[in-house]
Order: C-alpha cells, then structure tokens, then sequence
C-alpha cells in the first residue's frame, strides 16, 4: 500500500522519508569532508559538484516529500504519548520540513552566488537566478552550515526518541516507519 493508513506509513512516505534522510546524512557527511580539501586535492571540484547536485536532487525531493505528507496525511500517534510528546515530535516534523528546504536554498545561493549555474551530471544545468553580493553569500554560508549541523543534531535526538519509543515504551512507533 502505498498511501498511509491510520496506523501505518504508506510506501511511499518510507521511500521519501528514508531516501531524503540518507541524502541529507550524506550531505552533511561530504560537506564535512570537502571542506577540509584545498584546491589540488583530486576530490576537490568532484566532490564540491556532487554536493551540489544532490543538493538539488534533496531539495526536490523534499518538496516531494511534503507535497506527499499533506496529501497523504500520517497515521495517528501511539495513543501512549504524552500530550509534549506529541507537541515536540509535531515541532521536529515541521522543523525538519523547513530544514529540508532552507539547507538546500542557502546551499544554492552560494553555489549560484557568483551567477552560475548548478550543473547536474551533464544531464542539464540548474540555472542562477542573480548575482549576489559578497555579504549575503557570507550570510547564506552561515547559515547553510549551522542548519546542516542543526539537522544532524535534530536528527539524532528524532532517531533517539524513535528507538526509545520502540524499546523502552513498546508503542511499535519505529516499527510504522520500517519496511
């Protein structure tokens, strides 16, 4: 099935929300690593071209992914949580959806800063839509950086709650989201 039901995910929220979160790991796991490269790395413009190109493939997957979640609605949380519980987990759902575009955009305006585009393997070439100057380049920098690793950190206390609820409350709320 792949639309959600009342108490499980559909197939195809696990394929978006498994696809975007490996993306995203990925992402910040090679945006970590290429940082540290200097110009005569071999890996210097391969991997800074492929961060930019699964950017755009996250992004579009994200808009994916939240068009999917307001047509197909999620199923009801495990009647066990507490009403904060309920709160904090809705809060991270929607800051995650923010995150998942914001990450990508910030991203895009550095990489088209300069009014290029964003070249996606040869296959076409995302275009820049303006030249920016170099204080809101620094600025979108910034904050690419600190909502990437603000994601991990998101990320791990999100699969930290998941595992607690599973094991600890025994409420199935991780065994919905698995295949």
């Amino acid at each position: 099935m792949w639309r959600n039901t009342g108490s499980r995910y559909g197939l195809a929220t696990k394929l978006l929300h498994w696809s975007v979160a490996v993306l995203i790991l990925g992402l910040v796991w090679l945006g970590w690593y290429m940082v540290d490269l200097t110009y005569y790395d071999a890996w210097y413009n391969d991997s800074l071209a492929w961060h930019k190109a699964l950017g755009i493939v996250a992004f579009v997957l994200a808009v994916v992914k939240i068009g999917w979640a307001v047509h197909s609605r999620p199923p009801a949380y495990a009647g066990s949580l507490k009403r904060w519980e309920r709160a904090a987990a809705t809060a991270v759902h929607h800051l995650f959806y923010v995150m998942m575009v914001l990450i990508p955009l910030t991203g895009y305006l550095v990489s088209t800063s300069e009014g290029e585009g964003i070249d996606l393997w040869g296959w076409f070439t995302v275009p820049a839509v303006a030249v920016v100057g170099e204080g809101l380049r620094d600025l979108a920098i910034e904050a690419h950086y600190w909502c990437a690793y603000g994601t991990l950190a998101i990320a791990a206390v999100h699969a930290a709650a998941a595992v607690k609820h599973q094991f600890l409350d025994r409420d199935g709320t991780l065994r919905r989201m698995l295949w």
